[in-house]
């Protein structure tokens, strides 16, 4: 399902509904307890180019993954929650072919190589109030893209 805003002063914005089916094939690696993500939207304001494209996620986190409960939602999880958007985001963008620089992946090569072959570099958290790790939003962009030859060990 696709619905559009209007903007002032900007174009139009278009949010898609991303397929139940879709996000769980690409929480495939994850444990099902450890698969937060419980819905996806994919936002995209075109004339932004790929700073427009945003991926909105509803979370849900009943039980910590690692550790008794703490009472708050905390950096592991949030780490999970990022790492599974990041994943739906690419995932959709190389299904959907907006982001050139991934045009050498296609859906099959994205899920094969889905772990080994995209590389979080540096994350960096702050919460300025607690969050309830029981229901939760969170969105994921791309700042840049940068592509670079594959390294051969």
């Amino acid at each position: 399902m696709t619905s559009i805003l209007e903007l002032p002063e900007r174009e139009a914005l278009s949010l898609t509904d991303i397929d139940a089916s879709f996000v769980k094939t690409v929480l495939t690696p994850y444990r099902e307890s450890c698969r937060y993500l419980k819905k996806a939207y994919f936002q995209q304001q075109e004339d932004l180019g790929i700073q427009g494209m945003l991926m909105n996620g509803e979370f849900s986190i009943p039980e910590s993954c690692y550790i008794d409960d703490t009472g708050h939602f905390n950096a592991v999880e949030y780490n999970i929650c990022y790492n599974q958007i990041a994943y739906v985001h690419l995932g959709y963008c190389i299904k959907n072919g907006l982001i050139p620089e991934l045009g050498d992946y296609d859906p099959d090569l994205f899920f094969e190589k889905q772990l080994s072959n995209f590389l979080i570099a540096n994350l960096n958290s702050g919460f300025q109030s607690l969050i309830n790790a029981k229901r939760f939003y969170g969105t994921f962009g791309i700042h840049t893209v940068k592509k670079r030859p594959a390294v051969c060990f």
